[in-house]
Order: structure tokens, then sequence, then C-alpha cells
């Protein structure tokens, strides 16, 4: 065990064999030491530990790596109040902790925690992830399980999700060749997968993961990660076109939600059955579950209003109320940050040149070089469908035949990726 601590600690602090040996011991009798292979000294021990800051001596861990795995679970339960104060606690209990595994597992819930927190902080998190990066050989499966699905939320959360899909994938696998990671653990992963492919519009993988999450979660009594697997399996028929499936599944959802006053998810199922009424034509229904669902996001972070903020003006505008229209654009303007989410600005400047009836002078070269290549690059093919035929009809409507044949070519194109 000691051998264990003393390679994680040179690893950490960016130590190489020889410069932690030098003067104390041979590298190779170092070597045997850090493997366990080499019976040493009491000497050699306290000098190479002195060396690295570190007390030569073991402390009952068994406390601490129950704490550890009882925070963990908040997490996975989503009882954030209980994992803050878990947290505190834990980063006190850990200043007295030697064992790498424990250390290792407390950085890899730390990037969990600041990834799972709202709002997240990826940076944090990612800080974490590079420390362990260097010591990926010494994980156990149930860490590298842990690692490998944090990598994909972190990159899930900055928007680059065929890497997060990636590393997703290969936390699935280690399931394969451990069968001890945790049920409830796996339904968590599962979701994630959904959530990802959501984003990249692949609708019937979100919906193959979500089933099996769900599954999980509803045989665990877990009702609020139940709500979220129903509502992208909502999602996903809202988005092939199959309203009455995506209005069953955000309902059950809200079944889940609203008796466990859970207005994050309260919040977001009603902006959803907005998105859904307003497919289906239903505008003032539209509204109303709009209006409904910022009630219930009122005391969250602005971004999260500015997303129901321009649907309400998109709502609007299909109602031809431009002075409603206008003030929940500008208020969407005011709560978002162009820096953190480029998405919504996009969506929020795309529908003031709606409201301007496509007028404005710069309409073509924003959505031509900024816009539309924006949602290319983010593979979000929905909006990249959306938007190509609206510059495609205003080219049409400028006799501008060969550009809008270009643009309605892309736009077909772009609905073939859904499915």
């Amino acid at each position: 065990m000691v051998g264990q601590r003393i390679r994680y600690y040179r690893k950490t602090k960016g130590l190489t064999q020889e410069e932690l040996a030098q003067g104390i011991c041979s590298v190779s009798y170092l070597s045997k030491i850090e493997k366990g292979d080499a019976k040493s000294s009491e000497e050699v021990i306290n000098l190479l530990c002195d060396r690295l800051g570190i007390s030569s001596g073991e402390v009952d861990s068994n406390e601490i790596l129950e704490m550890l795995n009882e925070w963990n679970m908040t997490m996975v339960n989503r009882r954030f109040d209980e994992a803050e104060k878990l947290y505190i606690q834990v980063t006190e209990k850990i200043k007295m902790i030697h064992d790498p595994q424990i250390l290792l597992r407390h950085e890899l819930f730390l990037a969990r925690y600041h990834l799972t927190k709202q709002p997240a902080d990826a940076e944090l998190a990612l800080g974490y992830l590079k420390k362990v990066d260097k010591l990926v050989e010494q994980l156990s499966s149930e860490l590298k399980f842990y690692y490998l699905m944090c990598q994909g939320l972190y990159f899930n959360i900055i928007g680059n999700y065929k890497t997060a899909s990636h590393y997703f994938h290969k936390a699935e696998n280690i399931n394969k060749m451990d069968t001890s990671i945790q049920e409830i653990e796996l339904a968590v992963l599962y979701y994630f997968l959904a959530l990802n492919y959501s984003y990249l519009m692949r609708i019937s993988t979100v919906n193959a993961y979500a089933y099996k999450a769900l599954t999980i979660f509803d045989k665990e009594y877990n009702f609020s990660r139940s709500a979220d697997c129903q509502i992208l399996i909502g999602v996903s028929f809202r988005r092939a076109n199959n309203y009455v499936e995506a209005e069953f599944h955000l309902n059950q959802a809200l079944k889940y939600s609203i008796p466990f006053n859970d207005h994050f998810a309260s919040g977001v199922i009603y902006h959803n059955l907005g998105y859904v009424a307003s497919c289906s034509k239903e505008h003032l229904k539209a509204i109303d579950f709009f209006k409904k669902s910022l009630q219930h996001k009122d005391k969250g972070a602005p971004e999260r209003r500015a997303s129901t903020s321009f649907l309400l003006a998109q709502e609007y505008l299909n109602l031809n109320n431009k002075k409603e229209a206008k003030k929940w654009i500008d208020q969407g303007f005011e709560e978002v940050d162009r820096e953190k989410n480029e998405e919504l600005y996009y969506h929020l400047k795309i529908t003031s040149y709606k409201l301007e009836e496509l007028h404005s002078p710069d309409f073509e070269v924003f959505m031509s070089k900024e816009a539309i290549p924006f949602f290319e690059k983010k593979n979000i093919w929905e909006y990249v469908s959306s938007y190509s035929e609206l510059l495609a009809d205003w080219y049409f409507e400028h006799s501008q035949y060969k550009k809008a044949s270009q643009y309605y070519r892309i736009a077909n194109n772009s609905r073939k990726n859904i499915y």
C-alpha cells in the first residue's frame, strides 16, 4: 500500500523516479517499492515520504470511503442540497487520507459534482479530470467507469457531442468486462447517452437508451430520473412529428415532477409541451405552456428563461403580434450571454430578423456566413434545415434562384440526418 501511495504522489507532483530517488536509493529499488516487490526499510520509506511531503503512516479509510460513496449517490439521485453538505464534510475529511484509490475516487467525484450541479462548472471539473489523466493506469474498473462517464459529460456540456459519445460508449464497454458496476449507475450512463444523441438528432438511438434507463429508474422508484427519460422520449417523438406520443410522454414526466415540486423538470416539461403545441399550430396553447414554463424557471439561471423567451417571441410572431414578439426578443437578449450560449443568441438574432420581415441588409451575410455554419458545425440538423429553408425562401423571393436551390438542397439533406 505504501508503494502505491509513493507512486501516486510522485506522479501527481510531476516527479520522475530519478528525481525522487536522488540521494535516497537507487531508481531500480524505488521502482520495486512502488510495485510492492521490495521489502523496503522504514528509513528509506520515511525519506521518500518526507520528500513528497506526505506521512508514512496509514489512516483508517473506511469512514471516508463510505462518505464518498454516499456523496456520489446524492448526485446520482439528484439530491443536490445534500450533495453540497456532503461536499463540505468530504473536503475536510479527505485531508487525512493518503490511499491513492480513495484520493482518485475523490477527484472523480469532485469532477462529477461540478458537472452535475446547477449551474455546472465544466472547466473546474476538467481540472480534476486532468489530475486523474496522469494516473489512469492505476484506476480500478469501477473508477475507470466514473472517469470515462465524467469525460463524456464534460464534452457534452461544452457541446462536443461526438467526443462525448466516444467516452460514454467506452464507459458502457467497461460494464461488459466488469459486471460489478451498479445498475443505477448504468441507468445514469444510458440517460447521458440518450441525452447526447438527442443533441445529435439520432431519434431511434435516443429512444433505445432512454427506455433502457427508464426501466431501471422506474424499478428503483427514482421518479425524478424517470421524468428526465420521459422528457427525452417526448422530444424525440416531437422531432419525428408524432405529436400525440410526444404529448403523452411529456405528460407522463409531469406526473413525476409536479407532486415532488421539481421546478427544474417542470420548467423543461412545460417548455417542451409548448414546443409540441407550436408544431401543431396551436399557438395560444403554446403560449400558455411557455408562460407556465417561465413560472417554474423563475428562480433558475437567466439563460434557462431565455430559451423560452425566444419561443414565446416566435409564437407571437406567428400570431402577427409584433409588439409582444419584440418584448420577448428583448427579454431573451437581456437573459442570454453570447459567450456562454451562442446557439441561443443565434436563435434570438434570427427571430429579430423575422420581426423586421427579413429586410435587414445584413440578413443574408449573417445567415450564410455565421448562423447556418454554426449549426452545421454543431451537427444541430433540425435548425440547419429550418434556417437553410428560411434563407432559400429569401433568395427565391429576390430572384436568386441558383442560391435558393443550393439552400433548399442543404435543408433537405439536413433532414436526412434526423433519424
